[in-house]
């Protein structure tokens, strides 16, 4: 069973390698705000690299943009730290105890599998609850059944051969 309540403090999750964050609750604009930005950053790579092999110079370092699942694996890694750096505000079990600042927690989300785990981690609560509130699907007798009341479209009969017409018409 699964609650529908909302996270409202802070909370803990734990990661490879021994490693421990502390959390604030992901919300919708959290989210959103997360994929805009990763986004544009994505769209100034590709107009940097491209602006570079215009100009004849290399673009190693760069992904193929032309590639789709090269872009989609910049973007998921793009939200990924997206998303550790707004919402990360603590965390334990690392050496030499660094601050949390936006440059350690990307060093951080950039080892495998730290970041993927924690985004599944981040992001299943969500996940379960947009998988609980879509549970109920639509009625199977669909918007015109009697329960519904009348049927809304009954005058709209048509044949292949015959024009629509008005249920008090000829």
């Amino acid at each position: 069973m699964i609650s529908l309540k909302q996270p409202s403090e802070p909370f803990d999750i734990e990661l490879p390698y021994g490693v421990s964050v502390t959390a604030k609750p992901l919300t919708t604009a959290g989210m959103a705000a997360a994929q805009a930005s990763a986004r544009r950053r994505i769209e100034g790579l590709e107009i940097q690299s491209k602006e570079l092999s215009e100009a004849g110079l290399a673009t190693e370092g760069l992904p193929d943009f032309s590639v789709d699942a090269e872009r989609d694996g910049l973007f998921q890694d793009l939200l990924i730290k997206e998303l550790a750096v707004r919402h990360i505000t603590a965390w334990s079990g690392i050496e030499d105890d660094p601050d949390v600042t936006p440059e350690n927690v990307v060093a951080l989300m950039s080892l495998y599998p730290v970041g993927e785990r924690f985004f599944q981690e981040f992001t299943l609560k969500q996940v379960l609850l947009t998988a609980a509130k879509n549970g109920s699907g639509l009625s199977a007798a669909g918007t015109s059944s009697q329960a519904e009341g009348p049927v809304t479209a009954k005058h709209a009969k048509r044949t292949a051969d015959k024009p629509v017409q008005d249920a008090d018409t000829p």
